[in-house]
């Protein structure tokens, strides 16, 4: 069972036609009929009665639509979770600047920086590389 083909079968119910599921799914009416057909010979049950003229729910239709609106609640409210995590940076953030280029414009926004994201931590390397010899120093700011 797919999610695609779940929401395909949950807008069939609550549309009343495979023409106004495919209407709002941006999709063709029978690529929507394909999808419900595939879904009901994987389950092995009819959930839908279809005539000329019109669409109806079986029993089983009922109790599979009334499942199918519960997981497309569910994989709604992880998808804004996930969105609302990625909408706000947080880990660790590694930092290797030049030595003066660190302390001119990098240390001094650092506090700001953590209290506008306090889901974030800094590691600052302080490096001037310019010889097998180094000037290194490290900072961790939490």
């Amino acid at each position: 069972m797919d999610l695609v083909g779940i929401e395909i079968f949950a807008r069939v119910v609550e549309a009343r036609s495979f023409s106004g599921a495919a209407a709002r799914l941006g999709i063709s009416k029978s690529a929507v009929s394909k999808h419900v057909s595939r879904m009901e010979k994987s389950m092995g049950v009819r959930l839908l009665n279809r005539t000329t003229r019109n669409l109806s729910v079986t029993e089983i239709g009922k109790e599979w639509y009334e499942r199918c609106a519960q997981i497309l609640v569910q994989a709604e409210e992880a998808e804004a979770l996930v969105a609302h995590l990625q909408a706000e940076p947080r880990g660790l953030l590694k930092v290797n600047v030049p030595v003066a280029f660190g302390v001119l414009h990098i240390a001094s926004r650092i506090a700001e920086l953590l209290i506008d994201w306090p889901q974030l931590r800094i590691e600052m390397t302080l490096n001037d590389a310019r010889s097998i010899s180094q000037t290194k120093a490290t900072m961790h700011v939490s």
